[in-house]
């Protein structure tokens, strides 16, 4: 406690943030969903699919993390 006092100037009080998220992949499977998606829409309905799956699981994930964090 007192290094932590050694290290704030005069007059200030050390600030006791919380620990930052942890990382999480939901985001770049998301990004990666879209690109499939947007890459479906010249080429095939596969990629459609297969884009709007990665999308719902990448974004319930994303939530579900948001609301564990939250709680």
């Amino acid at each position: 406690m007192s290094e932590d006092r050694r290290l704030v100037p005069p007059g200030w009080t050390a600030c006791n943030a919380p620990h930052p998220p942890p990382s999480t992949s939901s985001p770049a499977l998301f990004a990666f969903g879209v690109t499939l998606v947007a890459w479906g829409l010249v080429t095939s309905f596969v990629l459609i699919v297969i884009g709007v799956a990665l999308l719902g699981y990448a974004l319930v994930h994303w939530i579900g993390e948001i609301r564990h964090d939250a709680k």
